[in-house]
């Protein structure tokens, strides 16, 4: 419980969120409805269920199987960008970020390769992968109870950002050399059968909810249960602060959105699709995307162009996503070193693809 409450406290992100929250009390009035329960139930049972998969070492298992079977070095790394773009899309990029990075951290040095280019692109693809499903990050999950979307609807908007990233994925292997490996010796985590299979089955009913094919109170009972039966240490390891920080970024967009200044200026920023977009990736790269997707959605109605914008400006910044700033926290404590020149390249990568998915982003709402 103390390192619950630790990690909570420590959350700078929280810091930001109840500061700009406390000031919002001096503007107007802070309304209970403004929080969408919906999205914060559907929260709460995501994270719930990953805290069970981070715990059984489930995806750790799998990836290190697929990837004892590489022969060469290139095929190592795309491995593990496949592997990274689709986990992200069912367990979030987080989860994603946390499992891979110290995967390829030992990984990279028993075959010899320079890992910092690799674990860069290794959360651009956690970032774009997790855009593709609804319950892939924490701005999916809202949006698609903001907007009530179903799970045809959300694929339906989805799918060319996700086209377009696979192929991204696909390409940059070939940035890689390709020299012949021997078989990788690694060290496979104990994986419990009967829990691995209830966690399996429980899953499906988990994100029947959070795709709206169940009350979303089934899919949290769900959740709960699975801990309670599987591991009850694993409440403690839930991500609680992302809860906390929705709670204040509804309650702060409640607030801004009956102020009429702030009405008529962002009325008029996304008055089009092209503005829309373009407001959720310059938001993006100043508040981070989930802020930004609350915030606009609170005066448009244009979702596709909302979505475009968030995910395509998780790019970027070291704070455009917090999935960047994961990254860069687990990257430091892989070396045991404090080390600024990786977050400084992680942005000129991330700044000069986010040029190149925003002209995409804008030929997407163009052909839709």
């Amino acid at each position: 419980m103390k390192a619950l409450v630790y990690k909570i406290i420590n959350d700078r992100t929280l810091w930001v969120t109840t500061v700009l929250l406390i000031l919002t009390l001096f503007v107007g009035h802070i309304q209970l409805n403004d929080i969408d329960i919906q999205t914060i139930l559907s929260l709460l049972s995501l994270m719930i269920l990953i805290s069970l998969y981070e715990g059984e070492g489930l995806l750790k298992y799998v990836a290190l199987t697929i990837i004892k079977k590489c022969q060469t070095t290139r095929q190592v790394q795309l491995t593990i960008f496949l592997l990274v773009f689709f986990s992200a899309m069912f367990l979030t990029n987080d989860v994603a970020i946390i499992t891979f990075i110290p995967i390829f951290v030992v990984i990279a040095q028993k075959i010899h390769v320079n890992a910092v280019l690799p674990i860069i692109l290794l959360t651009v693809f956690a970032n774009l992968g997790s855009a593709v499903t609804p319950f892939g990050n924490p701005q999916n999950i809202y949006l698609a109870s903001h907007y009530q979307l179903q799970i045809g609807d959300f694929f339906q908007m989805s799918w060319p950002l996700g086209l377009i990233s696979f192929l991204f994925v696909l390409l940059s292997s070939l940035f890689f050399r390709s020299s012949s490996l021997e078989q990788l010796t690694l060290d496979l985590p104990t994986i419990r059968p009967k829990q691995t299979k209830l966690l399996i089955a429980g899953s499906f009913v988990v994100l029947a909810g959070l795709l709206h094919l169940l009350p979303i109170m089934v899919s949290l009972v769900v959740s709960i249960l699975l801990t309670l039966v599987i591991n009850k240490k694993r409440f403690y390891q839930v991500d609680y602060g992302i809860i906390i920080l929705f709670v204040e970024l509804f309650l702060i967009v409640g607030v801004l959105s009956r102020i009429p200044t702030v009405v008529s200026l962002f009325e008029g920023l996304t008055t089009t699709d092209n503005g829309s977009f373009i407001s959720g990736v310059v938001l993006s790269q100043f508040i981070s995307n989930v802020p930004a997707a609350v915030l606009l959605s609170a005066f448009t109605s244009r979702v596709n162009a909302v979505y475009l914008g968030v995910s395509i400006g998780g790019l970027g910044t070291i704070i455009a996503s917090l999935a960047n700033l994961l990254a860069w926290r687990q990257y430091q404590r892989q070396i045991e070193e404090i080390n600024y020149s990786f977050p400084v390249k992680l942005m000129v990568i991330n700044l000069l693809l986010l040029l190149i998915f925003i002209a995409l982003g804008f030929a997407i709402l163009t052909v839709a």
